[in-house]
């Protein structure tokens, strides 16, 4: 099981990295132009932002707890650490178990803590790239097959099956009810095509999971617990804590406005154009 396990998180962390440099560095390869988004699919944004930033539930928080365990898994993958489980508890905190190889010290300490509190801003930034580019339908399926893996593979505890069962089941419904994997369209349906249903709601909820990861970071910008990602990001670079924590906040605000730029076609994050 374990070498399964390696696999699986080297291949979707190099996956991860490979899909973020193409959509940052290199997006005009997956896409000659950008398509219009709607503007109801953008108020979705702003609005599961809001509500994600004040949320209070903490049903709603777990998927951006998984997530957040997911950056830190994949990141441990790609520096050659190997990944035992994951761990989401009911009261929303998360663990992920996982050994490092010797060597790569400090460094490795700040990538593997920095990338748990980024992940849902990445995966906002992959995701407005991807809609932008009409194959939300593609990213939306390769979610729920990297889900499944990591819940088979991972997943070690009663409320980490629920958060992805919950997901799993949600991109179901949501896939079914846009006609991309109801039986009687399979061999028609085009899946480089859009649906206001599935953009909005996958939208909606990476956008959700960004206001909650950055509600987070306001909350612990001045890390006190040791075993926080905060203060070991900032002890592995030598940073007074509240420095590394606001570094990090500064880090998801640059991948929300460049996912923004995406959504609303702005030629460059430096050239805003429009805002909805």
């Amino acid at each position: 099981m374990q070498f399964l396990r390696n696999i699986t998180w080297w291949l979707t962390g190099l996956s991860t990295l490979i899909v973020f440099t193409l959509v940052v560095l290199l997006s005009e390869i997956l896409a000659g132009q950008f398509w219009e988004v709607p503007r109801t699919a953008i108020i979705c944004v702003y609005v599961g932002i809001a509500l994600g930033f004040v949320n209070k539930s903490q049903f709603l928080r777990r998927g951006e707890t998984l997530v957040h365990e997911i950056g830190h898994a994949q990141m441990a993958a790609l520096t050659l650490g190997q990944v035992a489980f994951i761990r989401v508890e009911r009261d929303t905190s998360g663990v992920t178990y996982h050994s490092r190889k010797r060597g790569f010290g400090r460094l490795t300490t700040a990538l593997v803590s920095l990338f748990g509190p980024i992940s849902s801003s990445v995966v906002f930034v992959i995701t407005a790239r991807l809609v932008a580019s009409e194959l939300t339908a593609y990213w939306a399926i390769g979610l729920g097959i990297f889900v499944t893996l990591i819940l088979v593979t991972t997943i070690r505890n009663l409320w980490g099956w629920i958060t992805c069962l919950v997901l799993l089941s949600l991109l179901y419904i949501v896939l079914e009810a846009s006609g991309y994997i109801a039986p009687q369209l399979l061999g028609e349906t085009n899946l480089v095509t859009t649906n206001d249903l599935l953009v909005n709601v996958i939208l909606a909820v990476t956008a959700f999971n960004v206001g909650s990861a950055l509600k987070y970071s306001f909350q612990f910008r001045v890390p006190r617990n040791p075993n926080s990602d905060e203060y070991q990001f900032s002890k592995a670079l030598f940073l007074p804590g509240a420095l590394g924590g606001t570094l990090i906040i500064l880090i998801k605000l640059a991948l929300i406005w460049i996912g923004l730029g995406y959504l609303l076609g702005w030629a460059s994050v430096l050239e805003i154009g429009r805002i909805i």
